[in-house]
């Protein structure tokens, strides 16, 4: 009887705390991310009334078990059920939720890192992206520095090849990176604090790049025809203290763009375009690119030179089809001497560069050189009336876009370049976790991050309060990757995860552990009245 007094006390304890479970799993219904757990009893052990074999009528060396009885319960574990809670549309950019597995990692002020899914951050009077206690979420910063490389970079890359093939490309390989399932490592990514102070309030690029693709410029007559350099005269004739440098009678077409200095001040730079001689049955077209200034622009005193930045020739076959480019600039700025102009430098992607502020800036009419060289290194003043003389660039490549000059076609325009200058308006985030920064110029700038965390088992972080996990030695080795590679969920937006517990099945749990705790209950009355009459038996 004192056994099923133990026996029953050890029912109606585990199952309280079971009701304990329970009751926390309702209590945190609409708690943010919160994961359900459920207790799990295990018996306890048993006695045997005599030992294995020695019952009456009992087989020989019979070990069946019938004279062993339990001694109770007890709770084994509290396990935790880890499965993804419904996502709820938010009004706020900095919701966040994980679709699929993963924690984001946030900080504290002492810089210990924990674990969570709730992802209901704002951000403070800082800038700083926190959870509701304060906790900053960790990220990868993308830095200014690097960003302005890898834009030079990929300019390079499209402006030696077909600018909208290299857009196109471009877009591709981001939608391939997004979708693909190979783990992207952040392990020993220097992750910080979130911080979108960190954006720049206004994105300037100095202009690398001016393109001119899609363009027909048609063979000219020589409008402008200087008899000792013909594949000079515009230079001969630039004149930046009239009021026009190049008179309309003195140019066949032109094309104008804005170009930006690192500074981010817009300078508008005209291509000018006249006819030229052909030794050949080819054609020749002469180009001359100069900033307009004006004397309200500048402090310096305006020469006849003033904003000369490259002259040349451009070379088509007799189909129309652009061959090559001879590209000459000056030693000396606002120099109108043709002894000062030299053959161009070339960028790295075979294209023919001026300097603008100090700035490097490749001119693509959409041919290139292999070699990175050019065929003569005399200055424009030995050119003269030999054509084959001109600084042409080796081995040239031309792209399916490139400049050309069919006479069955009119003008057609078309000129672009890289640099911008532009103010931030808003930010977004990106499936993957990308935080981006959005420009009035339409651009979007990768600034953040943001990686998730995950854990060889689940079950082995612990419980911190707050929607919080630590990790410990029992979760195994940590990975920290980008959202949505490997095994990875994808971050949502706009979104919150809720809380996976499902309140039906908690109702029927707190059912069954309220009826086992009063039957248990009552085998513990039940077992001292029987002790009683047993006491009182002996005292009659």
């Amino acid at each position: 009887m004192r056994s099923s007094l133990y026996i029953g006390a050890t029912g109606m304890k585990s199952l309280s705390e079971g009701m304990h479970v329970t009751t926390n799993n309702l209590a945190n219904c609409s708690t943010i991310g919160f994961k359900s757990q459920m207790a799990l009893y295990n018996d306890l052990i048993y006695e045997e009334q005599a030992n294995p074999g020695e019952w009456n009528f009992a087989q020989a060396n019979s070990h069946v078990a019938v004279g062993q009885h339990g001694m109770g319960v007890h709770i084994e574990e509290i396990a935790t059920n880890f499965t993804q809670g419904t996502l709820e549309s938010t009004n706020s950019l900095t919701d966040l939720a994980i679709n699929g597995k993963g924690y984001f990692m946030v900080q504290d002020a002492q810089g210990n890192t924990f674990y969570t899914r709730a992802g209901n951050f704002i951000v403070d009077n800082e800038g700083t992206i926190r959870n509701p206690n304060g906790l900053a979420l960790l990220g990868e910063f993308n830095p200014p520095a690097e960003r302005e490389s890898e834009t030079t970079e990929a300019a390079n890359a499209a402006a030696a090849d077909n600018t909208e093939t290299a857009e196109t490309d471009t877009d591709t390989d981001n939608t391939s990176q997004h979708n693909n399932i190979k783990l992207k490592r952040m392990d020993n990514a220097q992750l910080e604090p979130i911080s979108i102070d960190k954006f720049e309030p206004k994105l300037i690029r100095a202009t690398a790049n001016i393109t001119v693709q899609d363009t027909n410029l048609i063979p000219a007559s020589n409008v402008l025809d200087d008899s000792s350099n013909p594949y000079f005269s515009m230079l001969s004739n630039y004149d930046a203290t009239q009021s026009q440098p190049l008179n309309s009678d003195q140019y066949s077409n032109s094309q104008s763009t804005t170009i930006y200095d690192s500074e981010g001040n817009g300078h508008k730079v005209t291509i000018y375009y006249d006819g030229a001689p052909s030794s050949t049955s080819d054609s020749a077209v002469e180009f001359l690119i100069a900033e307009d200034v004006s004397a309200e622009d500048t402090d310096e005193p305006i020469t006849k030179g003033s904003g000369l930045l490259m002259s040349g020739v451009l070379q088509f076959d007799l189909s129309g089809q652009l061959k090559n480019v001879a590209a000459y600039t000056s030693s000396v700025a606002g120099s109108t001497d043709l002894s000062d102009w030299q053959p161009a430098a070339l960028s790295s992607a075979g294209l023919p560069e001026f300097t603008y502020q100090g700035n490097p800036v490749a001119l693509n009419f959409g041919v290139s050189s292999e070699s990175g060289s050019a065929t003569a290194t005399g200055t424009a003043a030995d050119i003269g009336l030999n054509q084959s003389s001109l600084a042409t660039l080796t081995e040239p490549v031309v792209n399916s876009n490139a400049v050309t000059g069919f006479s069955s076609l009119a003008f057609q325009d078309s000129i672009t370049q890289d640099g911008t200058s532009s103010t931030l308006t808003n930010y977004d985030i990106s499936t993957t976790g990308t935080i981006y920064a959005r420009y009035s110029n339409g651009e979007d700038v990768a600034v953040w991050q943001i990686p998730l965390a995950e854990f060889v088992s689940d079950d082995g972080l612990m419980r911190k309060g707050d929607n919080l996990f630590a990790a410990t030695s029992a979760a195994g080795a940590r990975t920290v990757a980008e959202p949505g590679s490997g095994n990875l969920g994808s971050v949502s937006s706009h979104y919150i995860e809720q809380s996976n517990v499902d309140m039906a099945n908690e109702m029927v749990t707190m059912i069954i552990t309220q009826r086992g705790f009063q039957s248990n209950s009552k085998v513990v009355t039940t077992s001292d009245e029987m002790l009683k009459t047993a006491i009182n038996l002996k005292q009659r």
